[in-house]
């Protein structure tokens, strides 16, 4: 990524790419909207440059659960704006404006440039804090382990969501390399957490759920259920959001509920399973057609403010991602944990296939929203929507998203 690249060697933009000025979380204080960059190596900053980086992928992961939300069937967009109807008639293209390298609030759902600038600066950071000492640095291990840790998620959904990554101005590099970085990088937020103790148990437990969702992708299963099974019942780690200003919003929320940008698809409204409402898949009819005066408006009922968090890694992915590994009854008994933590009449079956496609119903409704969908339909090969759209344009051929046009023209590696 050329221009984050650049943004390290001589004067820091804090704003958009970088993320510093917008992490509100951080400082109460209003930052300056340009650091020398030198000031960036300074340990004092160490737990500041960590947050920003954490606030850097949160940006990144709400575009990135919208946008693939809407590219396969978990939404559809309800706007006569170009830049989102793209991405509902799956005609994201290299030059789409959501994967150059403008900012998390560029284009409709910006997320191959945002991605790379949290990766980035996570990577950074752990690069300095690996050359600085503990008594430089209070909790330099535990803020090592969270550095990593969100590099790794980066990478995971760089993997995960894309045809092809080029990572620092590097070669082109396949969904299968990018994921075995993501693992490198999990692996070592993982050494670092355990090392830092229970205070960074968090930080364990997320690696730990990462790094099973990786090997899953990679084929590593049974690494993966070892992974998964040492996640505790009821962990749960989110990325958090605000209402302080639109780089810290939950987009999904706000798209739907304020902007009337996107709809609820039909294969996610009135969802139950032996007669009872599925309180995961809580969607509401708003009555009304939404911004584009066609589509009829549902709202989605999971994110119900700006500041709705969006879990990033739980339990309930741990106990999934076994059950699809081993199937029969354990697949049985973990699905029916699920089924209990929402209230929901117990399933019971012996079919090796039945049970399959339930682990596979449960992920579609355990995450709905969350941006694993578009995962799963390409690992499983499910089908894409075909036909047309409701607004009568018939869908194109996007499933992984692009390598964008900017990344070719600026790397001189990427050919």
């Amino acid at each position: 990524m050329p221009r984050l690249r650049s943004a390290l060697t001589g004067f820091l933009a804090l704003t958009g790419a970088a993320g510093l000025s917008a992490c509100d979380k951080l400082l109460d204080v209003e930052l300056p909207t340009r650091i020398v960059a030198e000031t960036l190596e300074d340990p004092a900053l160490a737990a500041t440059l960590v947050n920003s980086a954490v606030a850097d992928f949160e940006c990144a992961y709400v575009n990135y659960a919208a946008g693939t939300g809407t590219l396969v069937d978990e939404l559809d967009a309800s706007t006569g704006f170009i830049v989102w109807t793209l991405w509902d008639q799956r005609r994201v293209f290299p030059n789409d404006g959501s994967l150059s390298s403008g900012t998390c609030l560029s284009g409709a759902w910006s997320v191959y440039s945002p991605l790379h600038t949290a990766r980035f600066q996570a990577e950074h950071i752990a690069k300095n804090l690996e050359g600085w000492t503990d008594q430089q640095v209070t909790n330099r291990i535990g803020l090592l382990a969270t550095a990593y840790a969100y590099a790794g998620y980066s990478y995971i959904l760089l993997g995960e969501g894309f045809c092809e990554v080029a990572v620092d101005q590097g070669p082109i590099l396949k969904p299968a390399a990018v994921l075995a970085i993501a693992e490198e990088r999990l692996t070592t937020a993982l050494q670092h957490a355990t090392a830092a103790g229970a205070s960074y148990a968090d930080i364990r437990n997320m690696a730990l759920v990462g790094r099973a969702r990786v090997r899953l992708d990679l084929g590593k299963t049974a690494e993966a259920v070892t992974d998964a099974q040492l996640v505790p019942q009821g962990f749960v780690k989110n990325a958090t959001y605000s209402a302080a200003t639109a780089r810290r919003w939950n987009r999904v929320f706000t798209r739907n509920q304020q902007d009337l940008y996107v709809s609820v698809t039909a294969s996610f409204r009135n969802l139950t399973f032996g007669g009872v409402p599925d309180p995961r898949v809580r969607v509401t009819d708003a009555g009304r057609r939404a911004n584009d005066g066609l589509t009829p408006l549902w709202y989605q009922q999971k994110y119900t403010a700006q500041t709705s968090p969006i879990p990033l890694a739980t339990w309930k992915e741990a106990v999934l991602i076994v059950a699809e590994v081993q199937g029969g009854q354990t697949a049985v008994d973990n699905i029916n944990l699920l089924h209990t933590a929402a209230g929901l009449p117990a399933f019971s079956s012996s079919d090796p296939a039945t049970i399959a496609a339930q682990v596979l119903e449960e992920r579609r409704r355990e995450f709905f929203l969350d941006g694993h969908r578009l995962n799963d339909m390409l690992r499983f090969n499910l089908p894409f929507p075909t036909g047309k759209t409701l607004a009568g344009v018939d869908y194109g051929a996007t499933t992984c998203l692009p390598l964008s046009d900017d990344e070719r023209a600026n790397n001189p590696n990427a050919s």
